[in-house]
């Protein structure tokens, strides 16, 4: 065998690179990062997973490369002036490796990369859903396309009727979402009755809705002044609202999610909070909106955000959400440390600590004759997003069978555009769990995450 040859200088120079790339996917892996660079805070080329990559590609690059340069040797020892024969075994030798290897590399490579949330399976068509905040609620469906359409009084009949206080708000806020983009059945059904109660509850979430809307989905308002001023007017709107019908806690909830945008200090948002539970103790979406107050990322700290969540969470009935309210607090803490340190995020959500609590909360909300149909289609959304977070796609793959089904926006636009997140979360969990699992992956990053 001639290493003197072009085909010896080129195996000599495969087999460094394979070990240069070798040592750079074992030390990027390790405490000894550090020596290359490695920053969980950097850019990704320059995080684990990126330098972990580079290091695995070059590796197989070279080696590839090299056992081309080997066959190539071979054919040239063993024939003389064979030089084109001997290049050309060397090509065919290094595509045929590839060929043979691909399949398991590829994946290897897209775990490795996406920090075992990722799959190299394409998502099939069924899995891409588009979110609608509605769910499964059909006559909330029908009072919106009702309204869209120009007539508001299914939607007066509708919330007239609709006496479980998490139903209501849910409703209230899918007219109020449908309102953000045509409002004159609303403005028309004011001018019939300007103080009905209902109307009334839906314009203040509306305010609300639009406020966010001026404020958009970074860390910072694109508009300060005019998203203060929105929610200067959804509070009164809101303040209207609950001085009609003291009784109702929808408006109280918007009072308290226009509470964090607008800073208040902690002594108001006690009064807003107590003045939620003084009619609704255990309103679902008015503890979320009190819990974001209380995280990290706005007001509080992730202490007092997971001592609010898991006293919620314990004395709720079984078989309610609000069962869920820790599970919200993990996913909420995942999407802090995300910002910070990948690292710190994974190692948080994978925790056998955060997997079990996060399975406790799951079996109170199921309770003794299976969870309640409030909130049990958006519940699914949620613990689906939580154990695809946590790397158990097994505990993910039941849920994600609802979510093909029904799909809201949150909490998948935490990580991306809802429908392209969850698509791949299904793909992922298939891969994990076989072809018969409905389930998929992708690097969490800020999303919507600054409301």
């Amino acid at each position: 065998m001639d290493l003197d040859s072009v085909a010896g200088t080129v195996l000599i120079g495969a087999l460094a690179l394979a070990l240069i790339g070798s040592l750079t996917y074992a030390v990027a892996g390790s405490r000894a990062a550090f020596l290359l660079g490695v920053r969980e805070e950097a850019p990704w080329w320059f995080r684990r997973a990126g330098a972990r990559t580079q290091g695995l590609v070059v590796a197989y690059a070279g080696a590839a490369v090299a056992v081309g340069a080997l066959a190539s040797l071979g054919v040239s020892a063993v024939l003389d002036d064979a030089r084109t024969l001997s290049w050309t075994a060397g090509w065919v030798s290094a595509v045929l490796v590839v060929a043979a290897t691909m399949n398991r590399f590829g994946p290897l490579v897209v775990k490795v990369a996406s920090d075992g949330r990722g799959t190299w399976d394409e998502p099939e068509e069924a899995d891409f859903v588009e979110p609608d905040d509605a769910l499964d609620d059909v006559d909330v469906r029908a009072a919106r396309e009702a309204a869209l359409a120009g007539d508001w009084r299914p939607a007066a009949h509708l919330l007239a009727a609709t006496t479980d206080h998490d139903a209501r708000y849910r409703r209230v806020s899918v007219l109020a979402n449908a309102a953000l983009w045509r409002s004159s059945w609303l403005d028309a059904w004011l001018r019939d009755d300007p103080r009905d109660q209902h109307a009334l509850a839906v314009r203040a979430q509306l305010a609300v809705g639009r406020a966010w809307e001026i404020r958009g989905g970074e860390w910072t308002p694109k508009s300060p002044d005019r998203f203060l001023d929105a929610l200067a007017d959804a509070e009164g709107c809101a303040r209207e609202a609950i001085a009609v019908t003291p009784s109702d806690p929808s408006p109280h909830v918007s009072l308290l999610t226009a509470a964090r945008g607008q800073q208040v200090d902690r002594d108001e948002f006690d009064r807003r909070l107590a003045g939620l539970l003084a009619v609704a103790p255990d309103h679902l979406e008015g503890h979320e909106a009190a819990l974001q107050y209380k995280a990290a990322k706005w007001f509080g700290s992730a202490d007092e955000m997971f001592a609010f969540a898991r006293e919620a969470s314990a004395r709720a009935t079984p078989g309610t959400a609000l069962a869920l309210l820790v599970v919200v607090a993990h996913v909420e803490h995942v999407l802090m440390l995300t910002s910070r340190s990948p690292k710190l995020a994974n190692k948080h959500a994978e925790n056998p600590a955060t997997r079990a609590e996060i399975a406790a909360a799951e079996a109170r909300w199921r309770g003794p004759d299976g969870p309640s149909p409030v909130g049990r289609s958006r519940a699914h959304n949620l613990l689906a997003f939580a154990w695809w977070l946590a790397e158990d796609a097994d505990a993910a793959r039941e849920h994600l069978a609802h979510t093909r089904e029904h799909l809201s926006s949150w909490p998948w636009e935490y990580a991306d555009e809802p429908t392209t997140v969850h698509a791949q979360v299904q793909a992922w969990a298939r891969a994990r769990t076989g072809p018969t699992a409905d389930g998929a992956a992708h690097s969490v990053g800020k999303g919507s995450g600054a409301r």
